[in-house]
């Protein structure tokens, strides 16, 4: 029986994570759930599915601490598991979670990650601390599980011409955008579940930028061999085109727990239509969406300091957005703005050699004024 533990576990990814476990309990000893700071979620989660521990990735301060025997600290955890757990799923969010993760590459054996912020800001210094650590990483983010799939069992990188991400569009793509959209409008997306953050990261194609650069980290891909298109429908999550001309699309319906389970190593249980799968595609309007020219502009212009500061600047305006502190247009408005400073794109193309320059890269992205 594998070892299991699920951060993350209250949030959109953990909840997907928890139905693969739930059809598949015979398979695994769940070791832990954790939470960010929704104890009231995670107890509930505790007394159905009785993992060995719980804990709050945020150490808030829980009130009869001690009467809870079941949960412990986040650093109790990292530090008692001298034998590494098979799988670990992360599904934190946002670039908070990236010393949660730097810890969990050191007692996973695998590391199922969907944290798009990690594998960007943390880049290949994370990756090389991971092999470091003989932690496997595992993206389950549906593009990058499907790019994985064809790179570990079809095909090989030089027999590839070219890799687009695939995006649906969001709420806005057959829709006028205005400035002033209220949240309820843009977290409305028409196929996937999910947060509210990445929701309106789709909105924006902010997720796609991001997804780019977690691409190339992941996978070496050349600048020239990345691209992107439109597929309204979610069934399509990378298409691949070969040198030889065959072009392959990777298609499942738009489930996490597809990408999840297959990383287990268990099936999903779900059954697919084929006659539901009919897909078009489509280049991106980068005057509707500029964030995905911005995103070009990064990744052929900036070292792995500019992705960092993209992030951050990202994540800082849409929770001013969240927050009713900005208006929705202001989110891509400011971005687009603040590339064009000297100073930033200077800071952008600098060197990431550790971890400190990482955190001193964040550092410097939340103390520029918005």
């Amino acid at each position: 029986m594998k070892t299991l533990a699920i951060i993350g576990s209250t949030g959109s990814i953990g909840k997907s994570a928890l139905e693969v476990y739930e059809n598949n309990k015979n398979n695994f000893k769940l070791l832990a759930l954790a939470a960010n700071t929704n104890f009231s979620k995670l107890s509930k989660q505790y007394l159905k599915f009785r993992p060995q521990n719980i804990f709050l990735t945020s150490n808030k301060k829980i009130k009869n601490y001690k009467k809870n025997k079941n949960l412990i600290t986040k650093e109790f955890f990292i530090k008692k598991n001298n034998k590494k757990i098979d799988y670990v799923i992360s599904g934190v969010s946002g670039y908070e979670a990236i010393k949660i993760n730097f810890d969990l590459i050191k007692i996973s054996k695998k590391l199922l990650i969907a944290n798009k912020e990690t594998l960007v800001c943390g880049g290949k210094i994370f990756l090389d601390l991971a092999k470091k650590n003989k932690c496997e990483i595992i993206p389950i983010d549906s593009e990058h599980h499907c790019i994985d799939f064809f790179l570990k069992y079809i095909s090989s990188k030089k027999d590839i011409k070219k890799i687009y991400l695939t995006a649906s569009g969001g709420p806005f793509y057959n829709k006028k955008i205005n400035y002033s959209e209220k949240l309820s409008e843009v977290i409305n997306h028409p196929t996937w579940k999910m947060g509210k953050k990445i929701s309106v990261d789709s909105s924006t194609f902010a997720n796609k930028v991001l997804e780019l650069f977690e691409a190339k980290i992941l996978f070496g891909i050349p600048n020239h061999k990345l691209g992107i298109k439109v597929e309204t429908k979610s069934n399509t999550h990378a298409i691949i085109r070969l040198y030889n001309n065959l072009i392959m699309p990777i298609m499942h319906i738009p489930s996490m727990k597809i990408p999840i389970a297959n990383s287990l190593g268990v099936s999903n249980n779900l059954i697919l239509n084929l006659n539901n799968f009919k897909s078009e595609y489509f280049d991106v309007d980068t005057k509707k969406f500029p964030l995905v020219k911005l995103g070009f502009y990064i990744l052929k212009n900036c070292s792995s300091a500019g992705f960092i500061i993209f992030t951050v600047l990202n994540e800082r305006l849409v929770q001013k957005f969240l927050k009713n502190e900005v208006k929705y247009g202001e989110i891509v408005d400011k971005l687009v703005k603040l590339f064009k400073h000297s100073d930033l794109l200077k800071k952008s193309k600098k060197n990431i050699k550790n971890i400190k320059d990482i955190y001193d890269t964040i550092n410097y992205a939340k103390k520029i004024k918005l």
